[in-house]
């Protein structure tokens, strides 16, 4: 059965959760001390996508809501519910509290992870929907999750340093 649902809404959501994975990675770019301009540069890119966001919350709100089928919204709002980012404040309180490396990177795949997973839902759900820009962040979500994976992995063969 399909209905419509608030586009707006969730673009908004989506780009704050930018806006504070973006602060979490500042956080551990000044608090870490490790892989700083790594951080940062991952922040940059959250950032980028905050504004992406914006951009289609805007639009979506132009179209007037979404017809979607109720089973994959529903599904698609309890991933997002159980998620990390669903109360990023709680997330950037975890991260400030983070000093082990692995630990950091840890966090930072999991919020890589569950966002490249978030945004795969969102563009099949509305397929129709700014598909280049959502293929776009998802394929950037991606990468960063690919440079995060490879940072675990590589302190793990030189557990010295990254």
């Amino acid at each position: 059965m399909s209905h419509k649902v608030d586009g707006h809404a969730i673009l908004e959501l989506l780009a704050q959760n930018e806006t504070e994975v973006a602060r979490v990675y500042r956080e551990m770019a000044d608090n870490a001390k490790i892989g700083d301009k790594f951080f940062e540069n991952l922040a940059e890119d959250e950032d980028y996508h905050h504004g992406v966001y914006l951009k289609l919350a805007q639009q979506a709100k132009d179209e007037g809501g979404w017809v979607v089928e109720e089973d994959d919204y529903d599904y698609f709002r309890l991933r997002l519910q159980r998620s990390l980012l669903a109360k990023p404040e709680d997330l950037y309180e975890r991260a400030t509290k983070l000093r082990d490396k692995m630990e950091v990177f840890e966090l930072a795949e999991r919020v890589e992870r569950e966002t490249v997973e978030i945004v795969r839902e969102l563009r099949e759900i509305v397929p129709r929907f700014a598909p280049e820009e959502l293929e776009k962040i998802e394929r950037q979500e991606k990468g960063h999750l690919k440079m995060i994976t490879e940072r675990i992995r590589d302190n793990f063969l030189n557990p010295r340093g990254l």
